[in-house]
């Protein structure tokens, strides 16, 4: 089950619910779509296809990897996903222990298991694979629910 505060800000944007009707949203989203296009196309000194064809190859190959990151973060225990979730928020080794309430080792020893599960090496290359997720959000709703 997909957790929606876990999608990346701009596509939930598409998923409210507007005042307006489901034509008059989806023409409105169309014609910014047409207007993006032509003026890549146009920049590019392209075709509007050849355009149309990368940006669908993005979405695919975008959709694949949120997919593969979906995988890991299920794959993570419970704790694993309070520790990557305080990672991308910015803490540290010593404010992720205090926080949770655990020995630094501890921490240590779940960022060997998360790199390993992201097949990752660093914190870094860890905030960058899920830049898009609202942590906050998801500490929020998870912490003593």
């Amino acid at each position: 089950m997909i957790n929606m505060f876990l999608i990346p800000t701009y596509i939930r944007r598409l998923f409210r619910i507007n005042q307006e009707s489901d034509e008059s949203r989806i023409f409105l989203q169309d014609q910014e779509m047409i207007v993006l296009v032509r003026k890549v196309a146009e920049q590019q000194d392209r075709s509007e296809e050849e355009v149309i064809t990368d940006f669908a190859r993005m979405g695919w190959n975008q959709y694949w990897l949120r997919n593969d990151l979906d995988q890991c973060w299920d794959s993570l225990s419970d704790r694993e996903q309070e520790v990557t979730a305080l990672i991308c928020l910015g803490y540290r080794n010593y404010e992720i222990a205090n926080t949770l309430s655990i020995a630094p080792g501890t921490v240590k020893a779940h960022l060997q298991n998360i790199f390993a599960k992201f097949n990752i090496r660093s914190r870094r290359e860890l905030r960058h694979a899920l830049k898009d997720w609202d942590f906050i959000e998801w500490w929020d709703r998870n912490q003593h629910s």
